[in-house]
């Protein structure tokens, strides 16, 4: 019995190994940096998902024209279109991502995101960002138990 274990732990060892090393590396590299170009696209685009008996949620092609009207109310876009909002596409959960030209300041993009998540038709709206794998929350050291 123990012959067997043997061989099957040597030939599948370093299968099983090799992975968990790599997925260890993943999860414990540094978080990216965030520079100015990360910036500015979480100022230009954001994520949007209305209610599924909402208009835009029912038609993306009303999805523009519904940002573009929460976002004059708001007083961030103006009323003659600048900047100007452009649906891009839907994702897999629904949600849709618009993208806003010129980009607005970091307090505009907050001022939209808010007035976007305050409209009964959404049920979230977030800058639509890079997401990466970093490392997970810290935990504390273990302490020796004095055996």
């Amino acid at each position: 019995m123990t012959g067997m274990r043997m061989f099957w732990t040597r030939r599948f060892g370093a299968a099983l190994v090799l992975p968990a090393a790599l997925l260890c590396g993943c999860a414990t590299g540094s978080p990216p940096a965030t520079g100015p170009t990360e910036t500015r696209a979480m100022e230009q685009r954001f994520i949007v998902r209305y209610q599924d008996d909402s208009a835009p949620g029912k038609a993306q092609d009303r999805v523009a024209d519904a940002v573009s009207q929460v976002g004059r109310q708001a007083g961030v876009l103006d009323a003659d279109s600048s900047p100007q909002v452009t649906w891009l596409r839907r994702l897999a959960v629904g949600a849709d991502v618009v993208s806003i030209t010129p980009a607005l300041d970091a307090s505009g993009a907050q001022r939209l995101l808010e007035a976007l998540n305050a409209d009964p038709d959404v049920v979230y709206a977030e800058p639509d960002s890079v997401m990466t794998i970093g490392p997970g929350p810290r935990r504390p050291a273990l302490e020796p138990t004095g055996d």
